[in-house]
């Protein structure tokens, strides 16, 4: 006998609520935009947005940042264990940064809010937030440093909301421990609002199709993703492949030549399984690279989805038949008090580089030669005399993605787990004693082939004031991107600090405490992609 389905049964209604629970995502994220105050939120949208089940699962998320959004259901779960289910009440919310909790690097602030129906919770509104800066030692929260207490206020999960009422004390407590608070106070009151928004959405498909319709529809969503990431593994023949690829350093040891860093992984493919084993990685850093255990399974989560080429909606569903093995106390799942923040952001796009590798020789037709392997993120801050008070500054900038057997590869992107859109130069010059002076694309830096990678950006920012405290979190400094089948690496990444008299003093891909005076300049170009292909076979 055949279990019931509402997706055999009802499937109109079962994709008319489906569809709105994504669309319910980008709502929160469009309310989130409209209402917070940093350009990093309003405009480039260092943010995502999901809807969880009552196990803190994914049932839906919204087009957002893949660090983000696979690394979520672990906080969850993290929170669940702070607050059992029939503790939570209408109205609460609870916060957590933790990357020992499931978080991925301090910035990132997670935030629950409970969906009831009328006798317990269905699910969970959830939103993660970049904060531009959440303490530290250096502004943007942005550092090198040797242990996680250095990098800013690191939050368990607290109820920072209580059945409606902020928890003044916490309130007080988290805001005089960050930069700027008065513009923090306002991207988190549009965080509230982001996770409101989906508390009523989904609130009203309860009232129209109850509880318990809502509860299934929430589980075969989770069961049709399963079901068609199968068909693209089906697609993988079974077999052991591997990848090794180093990073450039940790910030500590790169000058030394104490690196770099080595990522190794064995790719396992056994009928509908698929592991991910990282036996033999580096052990954790000294410097911030260190990777937390939940952003490593976020990078094998959208590994599996981009291989998929956006055919299956993402879920917790879609990962079911992914298991992850990382060695405790190595660079891909760090122990306490190791530094995180680069783990985040470089890491990761790294590690992507190395999967991509590793299964191309299963797959190549979708296979990707190395990108710019980064965020690319460098934080500025100081005083601002004109507007008389601190400003604190936190950008991510595009690189080359890696060309593949579809193409080139794009230009100055950010590419893999991060999906943040483009900052105008407008709007930094129009909020901080800034000047953009170039911000371009760099001709011939993606490698050549078949078909050439992208190019890498170059962006020169000029201080017009005294005193203005910057660093970088890089990578692709001292190791291309490399080709593949034949193409060759791009150009790596390069950085300079431009003093008044025009001359200039070289960077690496790690430099904090930094600072840069009226009239100097700070020159970041970011790496080239890969080619494809063998570059007498280009067309071009």
């Amino acid at each position: 006998m055949r279990k019931k389905s509402i997706v055999h049964d009802d499937p109109i209604t079962f994709e008319v609520v489906r569809s709105d629970l994504y669309a319910i995502c980008e709502e929160m994220k469009s309310v989130m935009m409209r209402a917070s105050f940093s350009p990093l939120l309003s405009l480039s949208a260092d943010l995502s947005c999901a809807i969880l089940d009552h196990r803190g699962d994914v049932v839906a998320q919204g087009n957002d940042i893949p660090v983000h959004l696979g690394a979520m259901p672990f906080s969850a779960k993290g929170i669940l264990e702070s607050f059992a289910l029939d503790s939570w009440k209408p109205g609460d919310a609870v916060l957590s940064n933790d990357p020992y909790s499931g978080g991925s690097h301090l910035p990132d602030m997670t935030l629950l809010s409970p969906i009831f129906d009328a006798s317990s919770v269905v699910g969970f509104s959830a939103s993660r937030v970049h904060w531009p800066d959440v303490g530290g030692s250096a502004a943007g929260s942005s550092s090198v440093t040797d242990e996680i207490v250095k990098e800013g206020i690191r939050v368990p999960p607290v109820k920072i909301i209580k059945a409606g009422e902020p928890d003044r004390g916490l309130w007080t407590l988290l805001f005089a421990n960050v930069r700027v608070p008065h513009d923090r106070v306002g991207d988190f009151q549009a965080q509230i609002a982001c996770n409101a928004r989906g508390v009523e959405r989904v609130s009203e498909q309860i009232t129209r199709y109850g509880g318990a319709q809502m509860r299934r529809i929430f589980s075969e969503t989770q069961d049709q993703s399963q079901h068609m990431i199968n068909t693209i593994l089906d697609k993988i023949p079974d077999g052991t492949y591997r990848a090794v690829h180093h990073l450039d350093g940790d910030g500590f040891t790169e000058d030394a030549g104490n690196g770099p860093f080595g990522i190794s992984v064995m790719i396992e493919k056994r009928a509908r399984r698929l592991c991910f084993d990282f036996t033999g990685t580096d052990k954790q850093a000294k410097g911030p690279i260190n990777s937390p255990f939940a952003v490593t399974a976020s990078v094998c989560y959208y590994t599996m989805l981009a291989l998929a080429g956006g055919a299956v909606p993402p879920n917790s569903g879609a990962y079911r038949g992914i298991e992850v093995v990382a060695p405790e106390g190595s660079l891909v799942n760090p122990v306490y008090p190791a530094p995180v923040v680069a783990g985040n952001t470089e890491t990761s796009n790294r590690m992507v580089d190395v999967l991509l590798d590793a299964l191309a020789p299963a797959i190549p037709e979708r296979a990707v030669a190395g990108s710019y392997g980064c965020a690319g993120v460098f934080a500025l801050g100081g005083w601002d005399a004109v507007r008389g008070g601190r400003f604190v500054h936190y950008e991510t900038i595009g690189g080359g993605m890696g060309a593949s057997a579809q193409g080139p590869g794009i230009d100055g992107h950010r590419v893999h787990m991060g999906n943040t859109m483009n900052l105008p130069c407008e709007a930094i010059e129009a909020s901080m004693p800034l000047r953009i002076d170039a911000y371009e694309l760099i001709d011939e830096s993606g490698g050549a082939g078949r078909y050439a990678g992208g190019r890498g950006v170059c962006k020169v920012i000029r201080a017009l004031t005294d005193d203005v405290e910057f660093s970088l979190l890089y990578e692709r400094g001292l190791h291309p991107a490399p080709g593949m089948l034949g193409g060759e690496a791009g150009r790596c990444a390069r950085f300079a600090m431009e003093h008044v008299d025009g001359t200039k003093t070289a960077l690496s891909s790690k430099t904090v405490g930094c600072r840069l005076m009226k009239g100097e300049g700070l020159w970041i170009e970011t790496a080239g992609g890969g080619g494809w292909g063998e570059p007498h076979e280009s067309d071009d």
